[in-house]
């Protein structure tokens, strides 16, 4: 009955569509198309397409095709308007056509003949649709500096959604695509100059994008495969040069490949059409150029005799094989390079071409080791490497880029079979950078010269390039890659001395250590941990002596500008440094060591920390992004190192523990986390320690308010009484009860009878007879024999975390404390 309501009244969809345009309305439309998601949604796609066929001579797929249809000309037809009627159906209809497809490629529910055909006329619409719209704005004289943003996030989407519909007939869209393609790729090589190109242009731009969609799937993290739909189509194809998507890919190519003539290149490759080209390439060479062990060779003609009964296998082997036939792989390689050596030269300032060039196509030729074995070899990726070494040609790119360029291209010495030439391969990449690092650090003259312009920006290109090779630190590469940050060490706290002033180059420096000591951690001997740690300490110590990032009180107020607050950015590249340094694998390698002169990370770790917190206020702990970077070193250091906090002055002593109770009351859960967990972990060092007869953690007592004015009490003491004021009075989040359990028991082991006067003025407190009974009874269920038990013994610790559970539940139930 429902979908004979919505059949009636959207059919046919042009009449309909007109009517709205014509003042009528648009809601009932639009609910209209949310009942056929619905629809959708509940059956497979065979019985959703069988709906309407009793009252209707076709599918409901057809009936879907109609009003899709009618919605994309809607929106491309008033795109200048503030109607949204057309945008919010054509959404709702693209994703029922997302429900209807989505698992037609894992052949699930495939649609029928007919449906197929419904989706190749959409595409078709679409597809003409878009190429007029883009014909109509090429004259157009607007801002559309954001309409690559919006492809590659909201158009992205919808764009993919385009190519499930296309992929659905692929037999009919793709000789469609190529067809369109081959035809404006001709009027330029016709035009000879005589008319202007722009709307053909405008119309190749979009082809691209939406080619490349329909060829290739995003794969965001993933390694790409060939889309299942094109792989288990064309079973009649035999020639790899008859196959629709070989012949629509090398057009695509071919016609790339013309950027490289300078004639073309000023006529028609506009930074505009080249971002639409490496689009293209990098989604195009992560989904083809596959790896080496599928079949290469031509099919036998025994293979040819099957293709009626195994048409499917052949295609598979034909579209995994056909990049790589006649060396074509390597060709594809070697214009990848000289394009984007192109975009990175030609095209200076044209930050959007430049990013997808470093961050998508430089990045993905070198991700699959056996595209990069190829890669390494050829004249083109050299005369890359050397420009990047030795010229001044790429010096022109953004800071980001720079290090997105480098961190690519030392990447690619893991590809390198040969460990010599790999490490070679290194040495020429970064040493004319770290050595023109230190000749700058070295310079007489550096004091003078050292806030000019010019010298800035080349200082902060370098720490750049250093920063993103240390990024790409592997096994093969790492020795290298410590021998480059060895070599720029004492230059590093020369330009921290000279540009104590400058923030940028102060935070540039630290962003690299903070890299290069992340990427070296794991790989170091005692020795070259011994020199690294050294170096660290000596940045911290020369940090704190300028008083960079120094935190004034009186400015507090004003650091609710989160503006105000990137000043104080390079404080959590110092947390994430302390961090690194005392990651365990960097530990361990010390710990078994018996160098003499080996640090005591510990001993560094609290003498950093102790420069690093009076720079940090409880007003910086407000920002989520620097809380949790404090909180994460914060409790990494008491959960590892708790008997340091014996040694520890009264002044940093204080300032840990005032920190700790700031973050026992953070919003941010993961903070609430990690300072549980450092309470537990030094009240079980207090307790373990008091146990064996020491002293623990006696020595550092706490200020605190007591009834006959200011008393001095242990470190337990305090977070029992803090732990219980939380949990009983104050908004303590349940998901976080064993967290507190395990805080909560050593204490209790530490501080019964606290706990036990503490639990008294409690009960005293209660007026009403029932709630001081149930509240007792609760008490003692949670302490009981049975409960509180050996500390050490790990079933006991679950036990209890289950107990604090069932009493923080319990207490809620019949007091309002929270």
């Amino acid at each position: 009955m429902i979908l004979s309501a919505v059949i009636l009244w959207i059919e046919p969809p042009d009449v309909i569509a007109a009517s709205i345009r014509n003042g009528g309305s648009e809601s009932e439309f639009i609910d209209g198309c949310h009942a056929l998601l619905s629809m959708a949604s509940l059956t497979t796609g065979s019985l959703f397409d069988n709906l309407i066929k009793s009252i209707r001579h076709y599918g409901t797929i057809n009936l879907l095709s109609a009003l899709t249809s009618e919605a994309v000309k809607s929106v491309l037809d008033n795109q200048s308007e503030e109607e949204t009627w057309g945008v919010d159906s054509l959404d709702i209809l693209l994703e029922t056509w997302n429900v209807i497809l989505g698992d037609v490629d894992a052949d699930k529910s495939p649609i029928s003949a007919d449906g197929a055909l419904a989706a190749s006329s959409l595409f078709k619409v679409i597809v003409e649709s878009h190429l007029k719209a883009a014909a109509d704005s090429a004259f157009e004289d607007t801002d559309d500096t954001e309409y690559f943003h919006v492809s590659v996030s909201k158009r992205d989407e919808q764009l993919a959604l385009y190519a499930l519909i296309a992929r659905a007939a692929p037999d009919t869209t793709i000789p469609f695509l190529a067809q369109l393609f081959s035809e404006r790729f001709a009027r330029l090589s016709q035009r000879n100059g005589e008319s202007d190109p722009t709307q053909t242009l405008e119309e190749l731009y979009w082809l691209l994008l939406v080619t490349s969609h329909v060829l290739t799937d995003s794969g965001e993290g993933e390694t790409l495969l060939i889309p299942e739909a094109l792989q288990a189509g064309f079973s009649n194809v035999i020639e790899a040069a008859q196959h629709p998507v070989v012949t629509l890919s090398w057009s695509i190519i071919n016609f790339s490949r013309q950027c490289l003539d300078p004639g073309i290149r000023a006529k028609y490759f506009s930074p505009r059409l080249m971002e639409a080209v490496i689009w293209f390439l990098a989604r195009w060479v992560a989904t083809y150029l596959v790896p080496l062990d599928v079949c290469r060779g031509q099919v036998s003609r025994g293979e040819i005799d099957s293709i009626g009964t195994n048409g499917s296998q052949h295609s598979r082997k034909l579209l995994n094989s056909f990049a790589w036939e006649n060396n074509q792989g390597e060709l594809v390689l070697d214009f990848v390079v000289l394009i984007s050596m192109l975009a990175l030269t030609t095209y200076q300032g044209e930050n959007e071409l430049q990013t997808l060039t470093c961050q998508k196509l430089l990045a993905t030729v070198v991700r699959r080791k056996h595209t990069c074995a190829y890669l390494v070899q050829l004249d083109s990726w050299r005369d890359l490497t050397k420009a990047f070494a030795s010229g001044r040609s790429l010096l022109s790119l953004s800071g980001r880029l720079q290090r997105s360029l480098a961190e690519t291209l030392a990447c690619a010495a893991s590809c390198i079979k040969d460990p010599e030439a790999s490490a070679q391969y290194l040495r020429d990449l970064m040493g004319p950078v770290a050595g023109c690092l230190v000749e700058n650090a070295s310079r007489s003259d550096l004091k003078s010269v050292a806030q000019q312009a010019d010298v800035i920006y080349m200082v902060c290109c370098l720490l750049e390039r250093l920063r993103g090779a240390a990024r790409a630190a592997q096994p093969r590469t790492q020795k290298v890659l410590f021998e480059m940050g060895h070599t720029v060490m004492n230059p590093l706290l020369t330009l921290l001395e000279v540009y104590k002033n400058q923030s940028t180059v102060v935070y540039m420096i630290l962003k690299f250590v903070v890299d290069f000591v992340d990427g070296q951690a794991v790989f170091l001997d005692a020795k070259e941990t011994s020199a690294l740690v050294s170096f660290c300490l000596r940045l911290l110590q020369i940090y704190s002596s300028h008083n960079i990032g120094k935190v004034m009180l009186s400015l507090s107020s004003s650091l609710r500008n989160e503006s105000q607050a990137e000043k104080y950015k390079d404080l959590r590249a110092l947390l994430r440094l302390l961090t690194n340094i005392c990651s365990k694998d960097l530990v361990g390698f010390l710990s078994d060591s018996d160098s003499e002169g080996s640090p005591d990370i510990a001993e560094v770790i609290y003498v950093g920390l102790d420069i690093v917190t009076p720079l940090i206020s409880l007003d910086l702990l407000k920002y989520p992004k620097l809380s949790r970077d404090y909180f994460v070193l914060m409790s990494h250091l008491l959960e590892v190192y708790p008997e340091k906090v014996a040694h520890l002055n009264r002044d940093a002593f204080a300032r840990i523990i005032g920190s700790l109770d700031f973050g026992l009351r953070n919003q941010d859960s993961d903070v609430v986390e990690r300072c549980l967990g450092a309470v537990n972990a030094l009240a079980s060092y207090h307790f373990k320690e008091r146990l064996g007869g020491r002293g623990g953690l006696n020595s550092q007592l706490l200020e605190s308010e007591g009834s006959n004015g200011k008393v001095q009490e242990s470190i337990s003491s305090h977070f029992m009484r803090l732990l219980l004021q939380i949990l009983l009075f104050e908004d303590f989040r349940l998901e976080l009860a064993g967290h507190a359990a395990d805080a909560l028991l050593p204490l209790l082991f530490c501080e019964q009878e606290l706990y036990q006067r503490l639990v008294h003025e409690l009960l005293e407190k209660q007026q009403n007879p029932t709630v001081k009974s149930r509240l007792a009874s609760a008490f003692h269920n949670l302490t009981s024999s049975n409960n509180l038990t050996n500390l050490l013994d790990r079933p006991n610790r679950q036990r209890f975390r289950k107990n604090l559970l069932s009493f923080l539940v319990d207490v809620s139930s019949f007091m309002q404390i929270k």
